[in-house]
């Protein structure tokens, strides 16, 4: 179970970035796989199900949205404390950020309970099936948030550490248990929708325990429930780099509610055809996030440590291994992609809509990795602002407005070209962020550089 940290000050980076990131691509990919294999499942049951789980996602994201600003900035505080050689810091932070996760969650557990899901819903104007069968995928979701948050602490722990491949063996270990669980619960077990959200509740709470018990079995500082009170001032700190990230991706679902609110008067062909096609980004975007959080420890460690050289030579060999896999998985995805979607087994008219939407958004992806370089390394040298600057203009300065506007024009099609031009806008100012940051980088870093010398 032992694995042998990377020292992320040291050694050529290109050698630390495949340890950190290559791992960190699969671990994406198989977080993301959760949500995919209970698609494909769920999409078996029918289009009602289908649409169900899609107007579910953004309450999804709400829970990610904090489990994720916690841990990213738990990650950025502790990588940073262990550049800096401040062992002390990186163990308070260790011991306080679960108990600080679990509070922030609690309130997301009763949307297990059907009055409170049912009223929040209602909202849509969803006839009373899709509303049934929200209901049911939601009372095990709802308990499936402080699972989420334990396993997401937990890796943020093993990455502060220069440690990819135990989180990246967890989330393996989750999704054989999910994968295997699904077919098991929806059908043998004929709990249908519901037995999808009881999979993945079980999956991550596995990997969160895996996680775990490895850090006690190597003799680190591992999360805990209770914190002293002493411990429990660095949540000032977590929040105020934490903080802009959970509003970054609590954004996200606004966008997406948004979104299925254009979608919704075109059918429920046009919202499941939308939740297939997300899917599919996915399965490109997440590896590539993978890659690009791999920065996060590393830039974190190095400022603390004043080597402004590694950050960003790490940049550049970020930015060629995401357009490494961008191109020739976006490729094979565009011309397959009736074959992949066909894959969930949809009616006629969701496949259509959905490989137009995935091929439509295919189009805006080209600068996607500057942006996605840019949010790991804003997080890493604590400037996490940026990450919420970029969020707030593609979700809701541009897309949202796109959406309204071009699905007036164009109908439900016209919405889904909303955000691959939103993608184009803010790729295009991404740039000139990155160049602001490696700036700030070389500013901070300059102190320490000299004392070295």
């Amino acid at each position: 179970m032992g694995v042998k940290p990377l020292n992320m000050g040291k050694g050529k980076v290109l050698t630390v970035l495949l340890g950190l990131g290559a791992p960190a691509m699969v671990s994406m990919f198989f977080q993301n796989l959760y949500a995919l294999v209970d698609t494909i499942f769920v999409a078996w049951l029918g289009t009602i199900e289908l649409a169900a789980l899609s107007l579910s996602v953004p309450m999804l994201y709400l829970a990610m949205a904090v489990a994720k600003g916690v841990a990213v900035g738990a990650t950025s505080l502790m990588s940073h404390a262990r550049g800096s050689n401040d062992a002390d810091k990186a163990d308070r932070v260790t011991r306080s950020c679960l108990p600080l996760a679990l509070i922030l969650l609690a309130p997301f557990c009763l949307l297990a309970l059907p009055g409170v899901n049912a009223t929040i819903f209602r909202g849509f104007n969803v006839d009373q099936g899709v509303l049934e069968s929200v209901q049911k995928f939601m009372f095990w979701l709802g308990w499936t948030f402080p699972a989420m948050g334990f396993a997401m602490v937990c890796e943020s722990v093993f990455l502060s550490h220069g440690d990819a491949r135990t989180p990246m063996k967890a989330m393996i270990l989750g999704n054989i248990i999910n994968i295997a669980l699904d077919p098991f619960l929806i059908f043998y077990c004929k709990m249908g929708i519901a037995g999808a959200s009881l999979s993945s509740l079980v999956g991550w709470a596995i990997s969160g325990f895996f996680m775990w018990f490895t850090l006690k079995h190597q003799g680190k500082v591992s999360p805990q429930c209770f914190c002293t009170p002493g411990e429990a001032r660095v949540w000032k700190e977590i929040g105020a780099l934490g903080g802009p990230v959970a509003l970054a991706i609590l954004i996200m679902p606004i966008s997406v509610i948004g979104l299925n609110y254009v979608l919704t008067p075109f059918g429920p062909a046009y919202v499941g055809a939308w939740a297939l096609s997300a899917r599919m980004e996915q399965m490109i975007i997440l590896p590539l996030y993978g890659l690009s959080c791999s920065l996060i420890p590393f830039a974190g460690f190095n400022l603390g440590a004043g080597n402004s050289d590694r950050i960003r030579e790490a940049v550049r060999i970020s930015i060629m291994a995401c357009y490494g896999v961008l191109l020739p998985v976006g490729a094979l995805l565009w011309f397959n992609a009736p074959f992949v979607i066909g894959m969930f087994q949809p009616g006629s008219e969701v496949l259509e809509l959905s490989t137009y939407a995935f091929r439509a958004s295919l189009l805006g992806y080209w600068l996607v990795p500057i942006e996605l370089i840019v949010i790991g390394l804003a997080q890493g040298l604590k400037r996490p602002r940026y990450t919420l600057i970029i969020n707030v203009a593609r979700l809701l300065l541009l897309r949202l407005p796109l959406a309204f506007l071009l699905g007036y024009i164009w109908g439900g099609k016209g919405a889904y070209v909303s955000h691959a031009l939103a993608m184009m806008v803010t790729g295009t100012v991404s740039i000139f962020i990155l160049g602001r940051l490696l700036t700030l980088a070389d500013k901070s870093c300059a102190p320490l550089s000299a004392q070295k010398s």
